[in-house]
């Protein structure tokens, strides 16, 4: 039990604050956390920082003004994490004035260069035996009957691809994640131990996953090019669908993450372009996300201004997606 120093009613340990005179039961330990957060912070350790202020979420009522302004500097402190030392640099300005395009470019590269200097980023849920079973169960109840197990492994393979680039992602804004688990079936999952405040790093943190997940279809795309493989370049279609597919805002789907991140009209401009590309490059995933998109507008529609940054990365991972889609197909 807990003992209220300023009335002295007792309370269960699960509780936070004092049921009658609403007194802070861990009031010492949020200040010594505060000041730790405050020294982190000014020593230039964001993550650090990060990481002490959201130790003290538990210990605040959720609807306290302390748990409210706490919320707010966790919010303003994300997007400083990606800047942290070793985190991707910033695109470049010819990149950057490219808009939408130029993002893409960036985002789309970014991973590559990530798995070239960081490949051992890779063997992190392969380290792990739930991740590995789950992986040849799922590849054993898939057999496409002509290339046997290729097929499925490939697919899988970049599912995984997917999975890590969610990974990255949350390490970069200091969120522990766990190894990547398949559902036979269903695909893949990973899961932090909370997810971002701010809309920037949300909406990152979302459209990671299918960012990495369309690099690993470029790379299928060209080893099927290179090696004259054109059931990789079917694998490749299927790669970008699946990708398109995870832009389908509902559910825990990354569509439905990211668009919490944007505004009404951002949305209804990504359905446009979602339905209108879906349509030239006939891709069903494509005008399934667009359609979701276009219903989102207006059902359990978002609110706010919208993160411009998150917009311009779901427009530019639409039209990369697509390509992808399309010059697959035309190397089939």
């Amino acid at each position: 039990m807990l003992t209220c120093e300023r009335c002295g009613t007792t309370a269960p340990l699960q509780f936070v604050a004092c049921p009658k005179c609403l007194a802070l039961f861990h009031a010492k330990e949020l200040t010594a956390l505060a000041a730790q957060a405050d020294s982190l912070e000014k020593n230039g350790d964001i993550l650090g920082g990060l990481e002490t202020l959201r130790s003290m979420e538990r210990l605040l009522p959720p609807t306290s003004k302390q748990a409210v302004a706490l919320h707010a500097r966790i919010t303003a402190l994300e997007p400083r994490a990606a800047k942290q030392p070793g985190a991707p640099s910033k695109a470049p300005k010819w990149l950057a004035g490219l808009g939408a395009v130029g993002l893409a470019l960036w985002k789309f590269g970014a991973p590559l260069l990530v798995l070239l200097s960081k490949g051992k980023l890779l063997l992190f849920g392969l380290m792990k035996l739930p991740t590995l079973l789950s992986f040849f169960v799922s590849a054993a109840l898939w057999n496409d009957g002509s290339k046997g197990i290729a097929i499925p492994l490939v697919i899988l393979g970049s599912i995984y691809v997917h999975e890590m680039g969610h990974t990255w992602a949350f390490r970069r804004y200091g969120i522990a994640v766990s190894s990547p688990m398949f559902v036979p079936g269903f695909g893949a999952f990973v899961r932090g131990s909370h997810y971002p405040k701010s809309p920037q790093a949300a909406g990152d943190v979302a459209l990671s996953g299918p960012v990495w997940g369309g690099v690993s279809g470029l790379i299928t795309l060209g080893l099927g090019l290179a090696l004259s493989q054109t059931w990789l370049c079917g694998a490749a279609v299927l790669i970008a669908e699946v990708n398109l597919f995870n832009l389908f805002p509902v559910w825990q789907l990354d569509g439905s993450r990211a668009t919490q991140c944007l505004s009404k009209q951002q949305v209804l401009v990504l359905s446009v372009v979602a339905l209108v590309g879906g349509a030239l490059a006939g891709s069903p995933m494509s005008l399934l996300a667009g359609a979701g998109l276009l219903a989102r507008r207006w059902v359990r529609a978002p609110v706010g201004e919208g993160d411009r940054r998150t917009f311009f990365l779901f427009l530019g991972l639409l039209a990369g997606l697509l390509v992808l889609r399309v010059g697959a197909h035309l190397a089939m």
